[in-house]
Formats: structure tokens, C-alpha cells, sequence
């Protein structure tokens, strides 16, 4: 062992220590004190002090080791075209697409796609792995051809029953092996597997006999295939729908919609279906809060009053109150087309002479005008007298004029009109002339 390695570890591995820094002295009290202060300098701390604590950094810093990892991960995963591989790419695209995917290549960064690329998880991904290479029916439009792509003669006839029957029957073989690439099924079946095979048959016929190859015969095979190559026609064959289960849940159709059960009653009460149903119209005029003070406490809800009419001599007034609006409104709706009641009208435009009825403090007087005078009245009549059909009429409201009962006093004295023919019954007498005997001599 030689005597110069501690020498040498020593003096290699000496660090200086460290010291507590000498703290500015007081003002001395007295020279002999002063003296002995700086000879022995003194710290008023009992520890050394403590270097500063470095912050961490939010982000660890990425060594070059850890970036050579990244290269040869990107590397791995998007490598770099081989020669064969070249060779292959240019058998399947173009020049012009080899340039435009190397340059694709080159700009984009191995290692970004090594980092940031991740396969796709939403619903509208792809359901397929594809490259997008080769023409896909279902997703991508067809090429347009022109008729210099046929050759040979381009001429048509109708065919005959005998043409159209053989036509009929090799088209639905070609859609039956579509529908079957391994074969039709033969043997004993199931049920279920009898009817799917059954409906099959049928959709093949059903196409076979719309097609045009089966109308029209010619001696060129080539033409006549191309009466039902989309790729021939001015308009695009319809895409067909991608099934899945995103799709099935996002469509809607029409005949899928809920049916309210408050309106299949309705319809059932009174024998109409649901186009009829339609030609309805509704207007709620009255929606107010209402209060019900119970032993529970107050109890709020909302009123509605609905009017329902056709425009043609049907009207209707209907209430619905519930805690929650919609189900009240919907109850109103209801009603009021429960309570469609026939308004006898003059001419299909205005009533029947002068009409006054009272309902509570609210009195309502309706007078029957002229054609063209219109329909001039407060905004409650007017509605009704617009839901019944009528487009002559002036009203008074003289007396109270709460909402409600306007709405019913109208609907009453419109429903509850006393004809000309009825009179006349009641006094035992004909009918000779309305608008002579009953309406003063005035002919509008």
C-alpha cells in the first residue's frame, strides 16, 4: 500500500466546511472588549445556516438519453418506406400520389405521431380499419363514366314476356347469391330461418322485376348491363343507411314517436284519426296562477284556458289546472277539443241576428254585420269568432269584464243561437224568406 494514496485522497477529497458567517459586532462597551470580540468572532445563532432550497420545476426536464428513447419508439412505429415497399405504392397510386403521401411523410414528425397520435374512441369513427386506398360503395360516390366507356353497339329494345321472364330470373339468382355467397340454405330450417329465407325470395323478385335489364334486351351484354350501373346515371343511386347503434339511437322516425295516451283516448272518443286531429286549431287565452290553501299549507298551480276550433263551425272552451304547466296546458288542449260544439253561421260568415248572454257580472252582446265589415271586437272574441269561422261580427262587453267569463259567455251565446227554421216551427208557420221576414227587409 503506498503512503502517497491517503496523501492523495486527501488532499483530492478535502472540501472546505462551513462556517457561520461572522455577524456584524455591536458597539463595543469597552476597548478591552472590543479586543476580545475580534478575536473571537461570535454568532447570535446556534446553527449553521442552511444553503437555499431550489425550487422544483413544474415539468421534469427531459434528458437526451430520454430523447433518443422517443426517436427510436417513433422510429418503430412509423418506419421509413423500403425500397420494396416503394415498389409496391407505385403498382397501387399514381405519381402524382406518391409525391403528394412523401411529402405528406416529410413534414409530419415521427415523434409527434409517437406522442400525440392515439387511436380514435368516439362514436364516429370508422368501424373498419381502412386506407382509404380503394373505392368503398357504401361511403364513397362512385366515378362518373361517360358513354365512350361502353363499346360496342348502344342500342336498346323492349323485351318480350318470354326475355322479360329469363331476365327476371337471372337477376333474382344474382341478388339471391349476393344475399347468400355461400348458397341458399337448403335442408329442413327453422321457423325463423324459413321466413327470413321466404322474404328474401320475395325482395329478390320484387328487384329483379324493377330492374331495367328486365324491360329492356339488346344484343350488346355490356350496354345492357350498364341500365343498372349507377355509375351511368345522371342522378346517384341513395346511399344506404350504415347500421349501428349510434344510428339506431340517434334516428327518429315518424312512426316511432310516443303516443300520449291522453290523446289516444281522445282520438277513440270521438272516432277521428290523427289527420283530422291536425286541422284543429288551439289558442290559450287565460293562464293565471291559482293558490289552493290546504291543511298541507298552500298548494300553487297553474289555470289554463284553451279555445279549439277548426274554422269551419266547430268551437270548443276548455280548463286545465295542474302543478306543473305543461301537464295543464295539456289539459286544456284536451278539453277544449272534447268540447267541440257546431256555431250555426249565416252565409258560413256571421250569426244569426243579435245575441246577449250573461255570465256572472259579464253581459256580452253580438250583433251580426254586412259581408266585408270584418270582425271587429276585443282580442277574446276575436279569436273565438276567428276558430269558428266567422269574419262578420261586431260585440259590446258593457258590464264586467273578466277574461273568463267573456270566453264563456261568447261560447254560449254562439252555440246556443235560435235559428229562423226553428222559429218559424215554434209559431207554426213557413219559412218564406230569412232575410225579408227576420231581418227587417235589409239585403246586403
Amino acid at each position: 500500500m503506498s503512503v502517497c494514496r491517503p496523501a492523495r485522497c486527501l488532499f483530492s477529497r478535502a472540501a472546505p466546511t462551513t462556517l457561520p458567517k461572522p455577524s456584524p459586532s455591536p458597539l463595543p462597551f469597552s476597548s478591552s472588549a472590543a479586543r476580545h470580540h475580534h478575536n473571537r468572532p461570535r454568532s447570535f445563532h446556534t446553527s449553521t445556516p442552511r444553503p437555499a432550497r431550489h425550487r422544483r420545476p413544474h415539468y421534469p426536464s427531459i434528458k437526451a438519453d430520454d430523447l433518443k428513447l422517443l426517436n427510436q419508439a417513433a422510429q418503430a412505429t412509423a418506419p421509413v418506406y423500403k425500397k420494396s415497399e416503394l415498389s409496391l405504392l407505385q403498382q397501387q397510386y399514381t405519381p402524382d400520389q406518391l409525391a403528394a403521401i412523401e411529402a405528406a411523410e416529410a413534414v409530419i414528425d415521427r415523434k409527434d405521431l409517437y406522442i400525440q397520435g392515439s387511436l380514435r374512441t368516439d362514436p364516429w369513427r370508422l368501424p373498419y380499419e381502412d386506407d382509404l386506398a380503394e373505392v368503398d360503395p357504401v361511403t364513397d360516390i362512385p366515378d362518373k363514366l361517360s358513354p365512350e366507356s361502353i363499346k360496342g353497339k348502344k342500342t336498346f329494345r323492349e323485351a318480350n314476356a318470354l326475355e322479360r321472364d329469363e331476365a327476371i330470373a337471372r337477376i333474382a339468382n344474382e341478388n339471391m347469391a349476393k344475399l347468400y355467397p355461400d348458397g341458399v340454405p337448403e335442408g329442413q330450417l327453422s321457423e325463423k330461418d324459413q321466413q327470413r329465407l321466404e322474404e328474401h325470395m320475395e325482395a329478390a323478385l320484387m328487384q329483379a322485376s324493377m330492374d331495367p335489364r328486365a324491360v329492356y334486351t339488346g344484343p350488346n351484354q355490356k350496354a345492357l348491363d350498364t341500365l343498372a350501373d349507377p355509375r351511368h346515371s345522371r342522378i346517384y343511386a341513395d346511399l344506404p343507411r350504415i347500421e349501428n347503434r349510434m344510428m339506431r339511437q340517434t334516428r327518429r322516425l315518424a312512426s316511432d314517436e310516443e303516443e300520449d295516451p291522453r290523446q289516444k283516448r281522445l282520438l277513440k272518443y270521438l272516432d277521428w284519426d290523427k289527420d283530422k286531429l291536425k286541422q284543429i286549431r288551439t289558442k290559450t287565452l287565460v293562464v293565471h296562477g291559482v293558490t289552493n290553501q290546504t291543511r298541507m299549507g298552500k298548494i300553487q298551480s297553474m289555470y289554463f284556458l284553451t279555445i279549439a276550433g277548426n274554422g269551419n263551425g266547430l268551437l270548443g272552451v276548455g280548463e286545465g289546472k295542474s302543478v306543473e304547466p305543461e301537464e295543464g296546458k295539456k289539459q286544456s288542449v284536451m278539453a277544449a277539443i272534447r268540447n267541440l260544439r257546431p256555431v250555426p253561421r249565416y252565409e258560413n260568415r256571421t250569426i244569426f241576428g243579435d245575441l246577449e248572454k250573461k255570465v256572472g257580472a259579464t253581459k256580452v252582446q253580438l250583433f251580426s254585420r254586412p259581408p266585408g265589415f270584418g270582425l271587429r271586437v276585443q282580442h277574446l272574441i276575436f279569436e273565438m269568432a276567428r276558430a269558428a269561422g266567422l269574419h262578420d261580427l261586431a260585440a259590446r262587453t258593457p258590464r264586467s269584464r273578466n277574461k273568463m267569463n267573456v270566453i264563456k259567455a261568447t261560447w254560449e251565446a254562439l252555440c246556443n243561437q235560435k235559428l229562423p227554421d226553428e222559429i218559424a216551427r215554434a209559431r207554426g208557420k213557413k219559412l218564406v224568406d230569412v232575410r225579408k221576414v227576420y231581418y227587417g227587409g235589409s239585403v246586403h
